[in-house]
């Protein structure tokens, strides 16, 4: 009797929550949207990837966007056969990159090839690709490009990377490496995930794509936060705390490990390699910091605000490979709090203007593209 009772509570719950599910995802406005999700398709050698030929219409509050995916698996224009004289700049990197919260040429990889064909005397044809894809860490923009956009044959690939998080989705990810990921590093292999961090990272994903989900989970911290009551510091800002948790170390030595197996497959490919650092947006945003700072120190912690920039700078030093932080760019630009959506981490249109503008000085800089008349 207890049983059949325990069942039919199980089974109403159930439904209600494929009801509310349903409701929501209708409704639309998040990841977890029919809509959205049908733009991965599933990959044996990355996990996932951008699903060929197909377009969505997104909307949120803030914004609404038509995403097209071309028939090379990336979120931009018909790549098309390489133009003589054309050099191409293939940006790697995840949600970031890919932009979904802007249409696809104000996002910085159409503005930085709208400069550089501008700009620079005399003027080579300049294609830049973006391969962004959302949820995305180092290890996958690794295997994507050795397994897709290498054969866009690049002459630079840019590296995008995370601060915020790129360490704990690296260590989760560092698996994949060992599964056909190419010929290790000098560095030594990084320890294997353990089940609680794997654990953690399957309940972040089974979030993201439950719009249920989400919606509890904001109530819940609101109200244990309200009330005090102590709760885990998110995995993004952990990077950020004066004293790194193991993972995070672990995480970074994963980083180091992905990176160097990106130069040496560019290398072998003639192509340069760059690194481009983004910051969270508390990191630009001096309210969104206070509160974050505020939050970690009622756990008893320290939010250093640049200190996950710091910690993957040094990760990354010795590797030979020309590191842009964007930081800089980024805070020294008029109103800085417009340069991210509200509601999310991501660049508004403003943002990706700055961020075009810091790649391309930083690309000449470098002597990787010729100088033009800035």
């Amino acid at each position: 009797m207890i049983r059949s009772r325990i069942a039919l509570v199980c089974a109403i719950a159930l439904a209600q929550f494929a009801v509310f599910e349903a409701a929501l995802r209708v409704k639309g406005g998040s990841e977890a949207a029919p809509a959205f999700q049908k733009l991965f398709v599933a990959d044996a050698r990355i996990g996932y990837r951008l699903a060929e030929g197909v377009s969505t219409r997104f909307k949120t509050a803030e914004f609404e966007t038509t995403i097209s995916i071309n028939a090379s698996g990336v979120r931009d224009r018909e790549i098309g056969e390489r133009q003589p004289g054309e050099r191409r700049i293939v940006v790697l990197g995840d949600s970031l990159v890919m932009a979904v919260q802007v249409p696809l040429d104000q996002t910085f990889t159409a503005r930085l090839e709208r400069a550089l064909g501008a700009t620079i005397t005399p003027p080579p044809s300049y294609r830049v690709i973006n391969a962004g894809v959302q949820g995305y860490g180092p290890v996958e923009e690794y295997l994507f490009h050795r397994h897709v956009t290498s054969r866009f044959s690049p002459d630079i690939v840019v590296m995008a990377l995370y601060a915020a998080n790129d360490a704990i989705e690296a260590l989760v990810s560092a698996g994949r490496l060992a599964e056909g990921g190419g010929a290790v590093s000098a560095v030594a292999p990084p320890r294997a995930v353990s089940t609680f961090e794997a654990l953690n990272q399957w309940r972040r994903r089974l979030i993201r794509r439950s719009m249920v989900l989400q919606v509890a989970r904001l109530r819940v911290t609101t109200l244990l936060d309200r009330f005090g009551w102590n709760q885990e510091v998110d995995p993004p800002l952990r990077t950020y705390l004066h004293d790194a948790p193991p993972e995070i170390r672990r995480g970074l030595a994963v980083v180091r490990d992905t990176v160097a197996r990106m130069k040496a497959l560019t290398d072998a490919q003639g192509a340069q390699l760059v690194v481009m650092l983004l910051p969270a947006r508390f990191q630009v945003d001096d309210g969104d910091f206070g509160r974050l700072s505020a939050f970690v120190a009622r756990r008893g912690l320290t939010l250093e605000r640049d200190r996950a920039t710091t910690r993957f700078r040094d990760t990354l030093d010795g590797l030979g490979v020309p590191v842009l932080d964007a930081l800089p760019a980024l805070r020294a630009a008029p109103e800085p709090t417009t340069l991210y959506f509200a509601s999310t981490a991501h660049f508004t249109a403003r943002g990706h203007q700055v961020l075009a503008d810091a790649l391309a000085a930083f690309l000449e800089a470098r002597s990787l593209v010729p100088r033009g008349h800035r």
